[in-house]
């Protein structure tokens, strides 16, 4: 890629070098021919007239002073030719008066001068023809054909050219240079990127990206590393909650199996105890149950595959059905549900709604001293139906705040079937268009708000 780069880079500049000397060339060439064009036609035109006392044109012969033409408007370097309107030659300052004759361009009889380049038909040498009018009472009544040697234009053009080149192979050359580092700017941080995706795609998320890059490339690398850290967070917490829903899942497998094999051979044991032991497979069984039916719709929001039924629902009904069902679990406690509500009716999934709010209150309890006490209001706010529910609790630490509501994360206290709580409840949120909120100082209390937008309510008050 970077040898590429480096082409591309080189190839537009070599193309733009080349193009600009071939019009500097061109340039400097029909300036300095244009130049040498210039310089016989003012010479002619700065000539004093040769004749006098001629004031009728028709009676005005050309031949008849053509030795004082030639004489006159001879320039110094250069051969003169005096030809008629028809371009045949008249006589020549070399002293030849052969019979001979040229192609005058149309403009030169109109009085305008033109230039053409020929060649010596002895020298075979590049020269300049220089057709100039001949004015006689502003008519054009001949032709001054002046021709002289372009060795030292094309010399003088030649050096120009020169310099013009080596400025140009300097330019390239720098440039050169240039595209050189700019395709080290490129392709070394690719290198690195595509060396850390691959390690990254490996499971290797410790590694870094250590040397800073500018602009863009900057940027990107920043991001790489950062999704690094955030990827091996994560994966970290996977790790974790496997780990932790192994031993849980084990636990009240462990207890079955005991009871089932104790009961084999129940020999000995009491009636009460037979009954104990049913109890306690019953318990574990239905524990079970619901961890594998939590895992199961962890997995169904994981995977988008949860639909909503949005239908008409009473949240204030709602808040209050969530709080009795957990009622005797708070009381065991002494922990006292507090709740103001007011009749409002949502538009959202029931079911899913109070999930949310069982979840949440749930929490609340569970990391609640006793005797204390949990507050859960539910009214509208601006363009929210809000509800919240605050507690005085452990907290949650500062540093793991912004990790509850993620995939897979648990809290010290927490187990991990527990731990996915908050993370479907805030799935859930987001199916609704709505918000989980939590903010928590540790040590004090925690203070979690549900969030659904007006546009999903209906308020009857």
């Amino acid at each position: 890629m970077k040898r590429r780069v480096m082409a591309y880079f080189m190839i537009i500049i070599l193309l733009t070098l080349g193009l600009v000397l071939a019009s500097f060339g061109i340039g400097v060439k029909k300036y300095l021919y244009q130049q040498i064009s210039d310089t016989f036609e003012h010479y002619a035109q700065a000539v004093v007239p040769v004749w006098a006392g001629q004031s009728d044109s028709r009676s005005f012969r050309l031949s008849d002073y053509s030795d004082q033409i030639i004489k006159n408007y001879t320039f110094q370097g250069a051969d003169l030719e005096l030809l008629n309107r028809n371009g045949q030659m008249i006589q020549s300052s070399t002293g030849f008066y052969k019979d001979r004759s040229y192609w005058v361009d149309p403009q030169v009889p109109g009085g305008k001068t033109v230039y053409r380049v020929e060649k010596n038909g002895q020298t075979k040498e590049r020269i300049m023809a220089v057709y100039t009018p001949f004015l006689y009472e502003e008519q054009v009544v001949g032709i001054l054909r002046y021709t002289t040697s372009l060795k030292p234009a094309d010399s003088t053009i030649l050096r120009i050219f020169s310099y013009a080149l080596l400025t140009c192979t300097a330019i390239a050359a720098i440039t050169f240079f240039v595209s050189l580092h700019l395709g080290n700017s490129i392709v070394k941080p690719l290198e690195d990127i595509i060396s850390l995706t691959g390690k990254m795609a490996e499971g290797n998320y410790r590694e870094k990206i250590k040397k800073q890059y500018p602009y863009e490339a900057g940027e990107l690398v920043t991001i790489l590393n950062h999704m690094g850290d955030e990827i091996g967070k994560a994966d970290q917490l996977k790790n974790d909650f496997i780990s932790s829903i192994s031993h849980e899942l084990r636990t009240p497998l462990t207890g079955i199996k005991g009871w089932v094999e104790t009961m084999r051979e129940p020999e000995g044991l009491q009636e009460e105890e037979m009954e104990f032991g049913l109890k306690i497979i019953e318990h574990e069984t239905e524990r079970l149950i619901t961890m594998v039916e939590t895992l199961l719709d962890f997995s169904r929001y994981q995977s988008d595959r949860v639909t909503v039924s949005f239908q008409p629902v009473n949240i204030e009904k709602l808040v209050l059905e969530a709080v009795f069902q957990l009622q005797k679990k708070a009381e065991k406690k002494n922990i006292q549900l507090v709740t103001s509500t007011a009749f409002l009716e949502v538009y959202g999934d029931g079911d899913k709604l109070k999930q949310v709010l069982l979840n949440v209150i749930d929490n609340s309890i569970k990391f609640s001293n006793e005797h204390s006490t949990i507050f859960v209001d539910q009214e509208k706010e601006s363009d929210w139906v809000k509800i919240t529910i605050c507690d005085s609790g452990t907290g949650i630490k500062p540093e793991d705040l912004s990790y509850v509501t993620r995939s897979f994360y648990k809290g010290e206290d927490q187990s991990a079937g527990e731990g996915i709580g908050l993370s479907i409840s805030h799935k859930i949120m987001e199916l609704h268009g709505g918000k989980l909120e939590i903010e928590s100082e540790y040590g004090t209390g925690t203070t979690v708000t549900i969030l659904i937008p007006e546009n999903h309510s209906v308020d009857y008050s």
